[in-house]
């Protein structure tokens, strides 16, 4: 027993005197840090908390730490995933997240979510920001990479020895790539990174084609700015950034003007001539008085009541409880009920046909029902703008316009697709038309955190002049104009901002013109803190893609519905009613719905529709520009 505890004792003092070897001591003095300690021994801030768990709660100093030796370095298990995608930018002067999220062809959003912490003020020169890959990353990159080196001539991946101190995510940044992708490509490091490991990586020039032959002045063409139109339409149809624009024309920097001659690249004029601008007709038709009753038409309701679901008395009760989805379904289907009412009413030979599309976020039944759809002449639906777009692409070769009824998505664009709730860059251009057709003083006051807001007021309002953040008395009175109008834009949903903002703006009213103008009512606007008198008087103005309708026709709407149904119509129903019967009597023209969709305007119950043909879809413009009344009524502003 004595020699066998003496054997064991001797191990144990081996194996220690063993492991003292493989480690070194460091004292840690005054203003280390973990991150300096690795570097002086040529290893990583990993190695060292993985041996000295205590770091965690900081360094202090005169206290011990391991040193792993070089030989010993341990590799960092799996690394959490970044959030950096292909590409960290510097930010250069004058650039913006709207001219960023041209160059890189990503969103603005999607930009702001990767760097909500660094851009919480605003973009700073000279500051590194994260530009995600549009999609999925990894397979969007890896993708790529297998495509281009699938080219003659073309090696799209580079390789990489893992070095002493060296982790995947330093190799990522290092090359611009994500860590995720280092993964994709090199399946033995998912959990491990062993030193001399030779990584497989990505050659972005290769992947990208940044290499780009020098562009020679034949390369360039004039085009001519035509009236009413807008930096922000060529912009869109262009495909180019504003400050590619503002390089190549410096004039830009004081506005677009009519008659302007730009200097652009040949392909991006012959881009711009291809899609003209198109504005939208300004005078209201009454399509009631130019019907045409000769042949009969037919029209197709997709509606998603999703029947499959509804398998007793109680189930439906339940749903109608608790089912928003299916309550707004409902609505719209008996405001539709009710246009095809109307239209019995005026004698129309109209043929309709009702089907339930079965539909989802994820898909609906449209494919087959696209048989039952050939004979229509317009297709009303489905409701989410992916079904709606599914359809249009079934439907396209017959040429059968489809309306997506209630999205505000903007997708992917079909002739033949009709988007009839204006979106968001057409609520918010109809509003600085509006503005600049007043010729008064605008004031843009727009919180650092909506960055995007600055850019699209800069890019479409140049006249504007922007105060950044929360005003002061003293720099509001620098910014007004006495004698004149003086609009002022508020671009914030921070509620302190906004009641500060606009208590400000109300002293000042003795002494100018003053208009208060928001792109959209938000909750900083509608909280109980803020005064409705205080809006009232600053005669808020606001776009929306529906009116306040007290005429004695809309009156009539109302009571007809209440009779039908039991209650006063919902937005929903009112939709239902606007749509469908705008549509009914669009189809009954000489010209049928495509052909005077963008050269009739026409309006409803609560609804305008003004349909522009743009980039290869159709989008309705039919905004109107609201504003509170002292008197706390809401009307059309004049």
């Amino acid at each position: 027993m004595k020699y066998f505890l003496a054997l064991l004792f001797s191990v144990v003092l081996f194996n220690a005197s063993a492991q003292a070897q493989d480690y070194k001591k460091h004292t840690v003095k005054k203003g280390e840090t973990i991150t300096a300690i690795a570097k002086q021994y040529q290893v990583t801030p990993y190695d060292i908390s993985r041996l000295n768990p205590d770091v965690k709660n900081g360094l202090k100093e005169g206290s011990t730490l391991l040193i792993p030796a070089l030989n010993k370095v341990a590799v960092k298990a799996k690394e959490t995933p970044t959030r950096v995608a292909n590409t960290i930018h510097t930010v250069e002067p004058k650039e913006t997240l709207y001219s960023l999220s041209k160059k890189y062809n990503v969103s603005v959003e999607d930009i702001e979510k990767a760097n909500s912490a660094a851009i919480k003020d605003g973009l700073k020169e000279g500051q590194q920001i994260i530009i995600p890959i549009k999609g999925s990353g990894v397979a969007a990159q890896a993708k790529a990479a297998e495509k281009a080196d699938a080219k003659k001539g073309v090696n799209a991946y580079i390789y990489h020895i893992v070095e002493v101190g060296e982790t995947k995510y330093s190799i990522a940044k290092k090359h611009g790539i994500t860590v995720q992708l280092i993964e994709e490509l090199n399946p033995a490091v998912k959990d491990t990174l062993p030193l001399g490991f030779n990584l497989k990586l990505v050659d972005n020039n290769a992947v990208k084609g940044q290499v780009a032959s020098p562009v020679t002045e034949s390369a360039y063409a004039e085009y001519i700015v035509q009236p009413k139109e807008t930096l922000y339409s060529i912009i869109k149809r262009s495909g180019m950034t504003e400050a590619e624009l503002v390089k190549l024309n410096p004039d830009l920097k004081d506005g677009l003007k009519d008659g302007m001659t730009l200097k652009l690249p040949s392909d991006k004029v012959a881009a711009l001539n291809d899609t003209p601008a198109r504005t939208a007709p300004t005078t209201i038709t009454d399509l009631s008085k130019s019907i045409k009753k000769s042949e009969p038409r037919e029209i197709a309701l997709l509606l998603p009541f999703n029947m499959s679901r509804i398998e007793s008395d109680t189930v439906r009760r339940q749903l109608l409880r608790s089912d928003r989805f299916l309550n707004m379904t409902l609505d719209f289907y008996a405001g539709a009920m009710m246009a095809i009412d109307s239209a019995k009413v005026m004698g129309l030979p109209l043929k309709v046909r009702i089907y339930d599309s079965k539909e989802s976020k994820n898909g609906s039944d449209v494919n087959g029902l696209a048989s039952s759809l050939s004979a229509a002449d317009a297709v009303i639906g489905p409701f989410y703008q992916s079904n709606a777009e599914n359809a249009a692409a079934l439907l396209a070769s017959k040429k059968i316009p489809v309306i997506s009824p209630l999205s505000k998505d903007e997708g992917k664009p079909y002739n033949n697709l009709f988007n009839s709730i204006p979106q968001g860059d057409e609520v918010k251009m109809v509003m600085m038309e509006y503005l600049k057709s007043k010729h008064g003083n605008i004031i843009a006051v727009v919180d650092p955190k909506k960055a995007s807001a600055r850019d699209f007021i800069k890019a479409n309002c140049p006249s504007a002049r922007f105060i950044d953040g929360t005003p002061t008395e003293a720099i509001l009175r620098s910014y007004l104009v006495a004698g004149k109008i003086n609009y002022v834009i508020l671009e914030s949903e921070s509620t302190g901002m906004v009641l500060t903002t606009t208590k400000l703006l109300v002293s000042l009213l003795p002494d100018y013109q003053i208009q208060l103008v928001v792109s959209e009512i938000t909750d900083a606007l509608e909280n109980d803190e803020m005064p409705m008198e205080r809006l009232a008087k600053l005669k808020m103005l606001y776009p929306s893609g529906t009116r306040e309708n007290d005429s004695q026709e809309a009156t009539i709407f109302r009571r007809v519905f209440k009779e039908k149904n039991g209650i006063m119509p919902s937005q929903f129903a009112t939709r239902g009613f606007d749509v469908t019967f705008d549509t009914i009597l669009r189809i009954f023209q000489e010209d049928g719905f495509t052909e005077g969709a963008d050269t009739i305007a026409s309006e409803q119950v609560e609804n305008k529709f003004r349909y522009v043909a743009e980039n290869g879809g159709n989008y309705n413009t039919g905004v109107y520009i609201l504003q509170y009344d002292e008197d706390f009524t809401i009307k059309q502003a004049q």
